[in-house]
Protein backbone atom coordinates (compact mmCIF):
# COMPACT_ATOMS: atom_id res chain seq x y z
CA UNK A 1 0.00 0.00 0.00
CA UNK A 2 2.21 2.78 -1.31
CA UNK A 3 -0.12 5.62 -0.38
CA UNK A 4 -0.19 4.62 3.27
CA UNK A 5 3.59 4.32 3.31
CA UNK A 6 4.03 7.76 1.72
CA UNK A 7 1.56 9.41 4.09
CA UNK A 8 3.25 7.94 7.15
CA UNK A 9 6.69 8.90 5.90
CA UNK A 10 6.10 12.37 4.44
CA UNK A 11 2.64 13.73 5.25
CA UNK A 12 1.66 12.30 8.63
CA UNK A 13 1.28 15.76 10.21
CA UNK A 14 -1.51 17.74 8.52
CA UNK A 15 -2.35 20.47 10.99
CA UNK A 16 -0.94 23.80 9.80
CA UNK A 17 -1.86 25.54 6.57
CA UNK A 18 1.49 24.72 4.99
CA UNK A 19 1.30 21.06 6.02
CA UNK A 20 -2.17 20.75 4.54
CA UNK A 21 -1.11 22.54 1.37
CA UNK A 22 1.73 20.07 0.88
CA UNK A 23 -0.60 17.12 1.41
CA UNK A 24 -3.24 18.51 -0.95
CA UNK A 25 -0.70 19.13 -3.69
CA UNK A 26 0.63 15.56 -3.42
CA UNK A 27 -2.85 14.01 -3.19
CA UNK A 28 -4.20 15.92 -6.20
CA UNK A 29 -1.28 14.88 -8.35
CA UNK A 30 -1.66 11.22 -7.37
CA UNK A 31 -5.44 11.28 -7.84
CA UNK A 32 -5.17 12.82 -11.31
CA UNK A 33 -2.56 10.22 -12.24
CA UNK A 34 -5.16 7.57 -11.35
CA UNK A 35 -7.51 9.12 -13.89
CA UNK A 36 -9.92 10.92 -11.54
CA UNK A 37 -11.04 14.52 -11.62
CA UNK A 38 -10.64 16.43 -8.37
CA UNK A 39 -10.91 19.93 -6.97
CA UNK A 40 -10.39 21.81 -3.71
CA UNK A 41 -13.31 23.75 -2.22
CA UNK A 42 -12.51 26.45 0.31
CA UNK A 43 -14.76 27.60 3.14
CA UNK A 44 -14.42 30.08 5.96
CA UNK A 45 -16.21 29.52 9.26
CA UNK A 46 -15.43 32.14 11.93
CA UNK A 47 -11.71 31.68 12.69
CA UNK A 48 -11.61 28.27 11.04
CA UNK A 49 -10.73 28.24 7.35
CA UNK A 50 -10.91 24.87 5.68
CA UNK A 51 -10.25 23.18 2.36
CA UNK A 52 -12.05 20.02 1.29
CA UNK A 53 -10.60 17.86 -1.47
CA UNK A 54 -13.43 16.50 -3.64
CA UNK A 55 -12.94 13.66 -6.10
CA UNK A 56 -15.56 12.80 -8.71
CA UNK A 57 -19.12 14.10 -8.75
CA UNK A 58 -20.82 13.75 -5.33
CA UNK A 59 -24.18 14.88 -6.75
CA UNK A 60 -24.31 11.87 -9.08
CA UNK A 61 -22.55 9.28 -6.92
CA UNK A 62 -24.34 6.27 -5.48
CA UNK A 63 -21.94 6.27 -2.54
CA UNK A 64 -19.79 9.11 -1.21
CA UNK A 65 -16.73 7.86 0.67
CA UNK A 66 -15.24 10.34 3.12
CA UNK A 67 -12.44 10.75 5.64
CA UNK A 68 -11.02 13.76 7.45
CA UNK A 69 -7.42 14.52 6.60
CA UNK A 70 -6.69 17.15 9.26
CA UNK A 71 -4.78 16.06 12.35
CA UNK A 72 -4.95 17.09 15.97
CA UNK A 73 -2.79 18.63 18.72
CA UNK A 74 -0.93 16.21 20.93
CA UNK A 75 -2.61 15.58 24.28
CA UNK A 76 -1.15 14.24 27.56
CA UNK A 77 -3.78 11.51 27.73
CA UNK A 78 -5.42 9.46 24.95
CA UNK A 79 -8.87 10.44 23.70
CA UNK A 80 -10.64 7.27 24.80
CA UNK A 81 -13.98 6.75 23.04
CA UNK A 82 -16.47 4.01 23.95
CA UNK A 83 -19.23 4.26 21.30
CA UNK A 84 -21.64 1.96 23.15
CA UNK A 85 -20.81 3.16 26.67
CA UNK A 86 -21.19 6.90 27.18
CA UNK A 87 -20.43 6.72 30.90
CA UNK A 88 -17.09 5.11 30.13
CA UNK A 89 -16.35 7.81 27.53
CA UNK A 90 -17.15 10.52 30.09
CA UNK A 91 -14.99 8.79 32.68
CA UNK A 92 -12.09 8.67 30.24
CA UNK A 93 -12.32 12.45 29.77
CA UNK A 94 -12.40 13.20 33.49
CA UNK A 95 -8.61 13.20 34.03
CA UNK A 96 -8.15 16.05 31.54
CA UNK A 97 -11.04 17.97 33.12
CA UNK A 98 -9.56 17.39 36.57
CA UNK A 99 -6.20 18.71 35.40
CA UNK A 100 -7.92 21.90 34.26
CA UNK A 101 -9.69 22.29 37.62
CA UNK A 102 -6.48 21.67 39.55
CA UNK A 103 -4.65 24.34 37.56
CA UNK A 104 -7.53 26.79 38.01
CA UNK A 105 -7.94 26.35 41.74
CA UNK A 106 -4.21 26.16 42.42
CA UNK A 107 -3.97 29.67 41.01
CA UNK A 108 -6.92 30.83 43.09
CA UNK A 109 -5.32 29.36 46.22
CA UNK A 110 -2.06 31.19 45.55
CA UNK A 111 -3.89 34.49 44.98
CA UNK A 112 -5.83 34.11 48.23
CA UNK A 113 -2.60 33.41 50.09
CA UNK A 114 -0.89 36.53 48.76
CA UNK A 115 -3.77 39.02 48.60
CA UNK A 116 -6.60 39.65 51.11
CA UNK A 117 -9.54 37.54 49.97
CA UNK A 118 -12.09 40.35 50.36
CA UNK A 119 -10.17 42.91 48.32
CA UNK A 120 -10.94 44.09 44.79
CA UNK A 121 -7.41 43.08 43.74
CA UNK A 122 -8.08 39.51 44.88
CA UNK A 123 -11.31 39.44 42.88
CA UNK A 124 -9.62 40.76 39.74
CA UNK A 125 -6.65 38.39 40.02
CA UNK A 126 -8.89 35.40 40.70
CA UNK A 127 -11.23 36.13 37.80
CA UNK A 128 -8.30 36.89 35.52
CA UNK A 129 -6.54 33.64 36.39
CA UNK A 130 -9.68 31.58 35.83
CA UNK A 131 -10.31 33.20 32.45
CA UNK A 132 -6.68 32.82 31.42
CA UNK A 133 -6.63 29.14 32.45
CA UNK A 134 -9.75 28.38 30.42
CA UNK A 135 -8.43 30.26 27.37
CA UNK A 136 -5.09 28.41 27.56
CA UNK A 137 -6.82 25.05 28.01
CA UNK A 138 -9.14 25.58 25.05
CA UNK A 139 -6.27 27.00 23.03
CA UNK A 140 -4.24 23.84 23.58
CA UNK A 141 -7.21 21.69 22.53
CA UNK A 142 -7.60 23.53 19.23
CA UNK A 143 -4.24 25.15 18.52
CA UNK A 144 -1.71 23.22 20.60
CA UNK A 145 1.47 21.57 19.27
CA UNK A 146 0.78 19.09 16.48
CA UNK A 147 0.63 15.41 17.27
CA UNK A 148 3.46 13.86 15.26
CA UNK A 149 1.87 10.41 15.29
CA UNK A 150 -1.49 10.14 13.52
CA UNK A 151 -1.38 6.64 12.05
CA UNK A 152 -4.91 5.75 13.12
CA UNK A 153 -6.52 9.19 13.52
CA UNK A 154 -6.88 9.76 10.67
CA UNK A 155 -4.06 8.79 8.39
CA UNK A 156 -5.80 5.41 8.25
CA UNK A 157 -8.99 6.81 6.70
CA UNK A 158 -7.08 9.20 4.44
CA UNK A 159 -4.84 6.43 3.11
CA UNK A 160 -7.80 4.09 2.70
CA UNK A 161 -9.54 6.54 0.35
CA UNK A 162 -6.39 6.79 -1.76
CA UNK A 163 -5.90 3.03 -1.86
CA UNK A 164 -9.59 2.46 -2.61
CA UNK A 165 -9.47 4.82 -5.58
CA UNK A 166 -6.46 2.96 -6.95
CA UNK A 167 -8.18 -0.43 -6.60
CA UNK A 168 -11.61 0.60 -7.85
CA UNK A 169 -12.47 -0.94 -11.25
CA UNK A 170 -12.82 1.58 -14.06
CA UNK A 171 -16.48 0.70 -14.68
CA UNK A 172 -17.42 1.44 -11.06
CA UNK A 173 -15.76 4.84 -10.75
CA UNK A 174 -18.71 6.78 -12.17
CA UNK A 175 -20.83 5.58 -9.23
CA UNK A 176 -18.46 6.81 -6.51
CA UNK A 177 -17.20 10.11 -5.11
CA UNK A 178 -14.57 10.74 -2.47
CA UNK A 179 -14.23 13.68 -0.09
CA UNK A 180 -11.27 14.46 2.14
CA UNK A 181 -12.75 16.71 4.83
CA UNK A 182 -10.77 19.40 6.63
CA UNK A 183 -11.19 20.65 10.21
CA UNK A 184 -13.03 17.63 11.62
CA UNK A 185 -10.91 17.94 14.76
CA UNK A 186 -12.23 21.47 15.30
CA UNK A 187 -15.90 20.58 15.22
CA UNK A 188 -16.57 18.90 11.86
CA UNK A 189 -16.29 22.28 10.14
CA UNK A 190 -15.42 20.89 6.70
CA UNK A 191 -18.32 18.44 6.51
CA UNK A 192 -20.81 20.91 7.99
CA UNK A 193 -19.86 23.59 5.47
CA UNK A 194 -20.04 21.07 2.63
CA UNK A 195 -23.49 19.92 3.78
CA UNK A 196 -24.63 23.55 3.96
CA UNK A 197 -23.49 24.17 0.41
CA UNK A 198 -25.12 20.98 -0.91
CA UNK A 199 -28.42 20.61 1.02
CA UNK A 200 -29.65 17.82 -1.24
CA UNK A 201 -26.60 15.74 -0.42
CA UNK A 202 -27.06 16.56 3.25
CA UNK A 203 -30.57 15.09 3.07
CA UNK A 204 -30.16 12.29 0.55
CA UNK A 205 -26.48 11.52 -0.07
CA UNK A 206 -25.32 8.05 0.98
CA UNK A 207 -22.12 8.82 2.89
CA UNK A 208 -19.68 6.22 4.23
CA UNK A 209 -17.16 7.89 6.53
CA UNK A 210 -13.83 6.22 7.39
CA UNK A 211 -12.38 7.43 10.68
CA UNK A 212 -9.83 5.52 12.78
CA UNK A 213 -9.94 2.23 10.89
CA UNK A 214 -6.31 1.16 11.30
CA UNK A 215 -6.02 -0.14 14.88
CA UNK A 216 -8.30 -2.92 16.15
CA UNK A 217 -10.07 -5.98 14.75
CA UNK A 218 -13.64 -5.13 15.81
CA UNK A 219 -15.11 -3.20 12.90
CA UNK A 220 -18.14 -1.14 13.89
CA UNK A 221 -20.42 0.41 11.28
CA UNK A 222 -22.59 3.11 12.86
CA UNK A 223 -25.70 3.78 10.80
CA UNK A 224 -28.55 6.34 10.93
CA UNK A 225 -30.92 5.90 13.86
CA UNK A 226 -33.84 4.47 11.87
CA UNK A 227 -31.86 1.93 9.87
CA UNK A 228 -33.96 -1.28 9.57
CA UNK A 229 -32.57 -4.55 10.91
CA UNK A 230 -32.36 -6.09 7.44
CA UNK A 231 -30.02 -3.31 6.29
CA UNK A 232 -27.80 -3.84 9.33
CA UNK A 233 -27.56 -7.52 8.49
CA UNK A 234 -26.81 -6.77 4.85
CA UNK A 235 -23.98 -4.41 5.81
CA UNK A 236 -22.44 -7.00 8.09
CA UNK A 237 -22.53 -9.50 5.26
CA UNK A 238 -20.88 -7.08 2.84
CA UNK A 239 -18.07 -6.38 5.29
CA UNK A 240 -17.27 -10.02 5.96
CA UNK A 241 -15.10 -12.76 4.55
CA UNK A 242 -12.07 -12.45 6.80
CA UNK A 243 -12.10 -14.38 10.06
CA UNK A 244 -9.49 -12.05 11.54
CA UNK A 245 -12.17 -9.35 11.91
CA UNK A 246 -15.50 -9.07 13.68
CA UNK A 247 -17.98 -6.68 12.07
CA UNK A 248 -21.01 -5.17 13.79
CA UNK A 249 -23.50 -2.79 12.21
CA UNK A 250 -25.38 -0.77 14.81
CA UNK A 251 -27.60 2.30 14.66
CA UNK A 252 -26.64 5.69 16.07
CA UNK A 253 -29.43 5.18 18.58
CA UNK A 254 -27.27 2.58 20.31
CA UNK A 255 -23.76 3.82 19.52
CA UNK A 256 -22.37 7.35 19.55
CA UNK A 257 -19.54 8.00 17.10
CA UNK A 258 -18.85 11.69 16.69
CA UNK A 259 -17.37 12.16 13.23
CA UNK A 260 -18.20 13.70 9.86
CA UNK A 261 -21.02 11.29 8.98
CA UNK A 262 -23.18 13.14 11.52
CA UNK A 263 -23.34 16.09 9.13
CA UNK A 264 -25.54 14.00 6.82
CA UNK A 265 -28.96 12.44 7.28
CA UNK A 266 -27.81 9.24 5.58
CA UNK A 267 -24.35 9.24 7.11
CA UNK A 268 -22.59 5.99 8.02
CA UNK A 269 -19.27 5.59 9.83
CA UNK A 270 -16.86 2.70 10.05
CA UNK A 271 -14.16 2.43 12.72
CA UNK A 272 -11.81 -0.22 14.08
CA UNK A 273 -12.10 -0.81 17.81
CA UNK A 274 -10.56 -2.80 20.62
CA UNK A 275 -12.58 -4.81 23.14
CA UNK A 276 -12.10 -3.88 26.80
CA UNK A 277 -13.18 -6.71 29.14
CA UNK A 278 -15.15 -4.34 31.37
CA UNK A 279 -16.15 -1.27 29.38
CA UNK A 280 -16.60 -2.74 25.91
CA UNK A 281 -15.51 -1.60 22.45
CA UNK A 282 -13.31 1.46 22.34
CA UNK A 283 -10.73 3.55 20.52
CA UNK A 284 -7.40 3.95 22.25
CA UNK A 285 -4.06 5.70 21.78
CA UNK A 286 -5.44 8.47 19.54
CA UNK A 287 -4.38 12.11 20.09
CA UNK A 288 -1.10 10.98 21.67
CA UNK A 289 2.39 9.98 20.56
CA UNK A 290 1.26 6.35 20.86
CA UNK A 291 -0.96 6.64 17.78
CA UNK A 292 1.50 4.68 15.64
CA UNK A 293 -0.54 1.68 14.47
CA UNK A 294 -2.25 1.40 11.10
CA UNK A 295 -2.58 -2.18 9.92
CA UNK A 296 -2.62 -2.65 6.17
CA UNK A 297 -4.92 -5.63 6.61
CA UNK A 298 -7.49 -3.31 8.21
CA UNK A 299 -7.43 -0.98 5.24
CA UNK A 300 -7.80 -3.81 2.77
CA UNK A 301 -10.73 -5.24 4.74
CA UNK A 302 -12.52 -1.89 4.62
CA UNK A 303 -11.73 -1.43 0.92
CA UNK A 304 -13.12 -4.85 0.04
CA UNK A 305 -16.37 -4.11 1.88
CA UNK A 306 -16.69 -0.62 0.41
CA UNK A 307 -16.20 -1.90 -3.15
CA UNK A 308 -18.89 -4.53 -2.63
CA UNK A 309 -21.18 -1.87 -1.17
CA UNK A 310 -20.70 0.30 -4.24
CA UNK A 311 -21.61 -2.54 -6.62
CA UNK A 312 -24.73 -3.24 -4.59
CA UNK A 313 -25.85 0.39 -4.64
CA UNK A 314 -25.17 0.67 -8.39
CA UNK A 315 -27.29 -2.43 -9.06
CA UNK A 316 -30.17 -1.10 -6.96
CA UNK A 317 -30.70 1.89 -9.29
Amino acid sequence: MKYLDTLLEKYQIRKTKDQKTAFLAWAQEEIKNMGYECRVEEYEKDVFKCRNLIVGNPEEAKVIYTAHYDTQPVMPLPNMVFPKNQLATLGAQLPIILIMFVVCFAGVFVVNRLVPADSMLSFLLTEGWLMLSIVIFLGLLFFGPANKHTANDNTSGTACLMEMMAQMPEEDRKHAAFIFFDQEERGKVGSLEFAKKYPQLKAEGYVMNLDCIGDGNHMMIVTPKKTPDEELTALEQLFSGNDAFITEAITAKHANYNSDQRSFKRGYAIAALHLHPTFGLHLKRIHTKRDTICEKANLQYVIDGCLKLLKQKAEEN
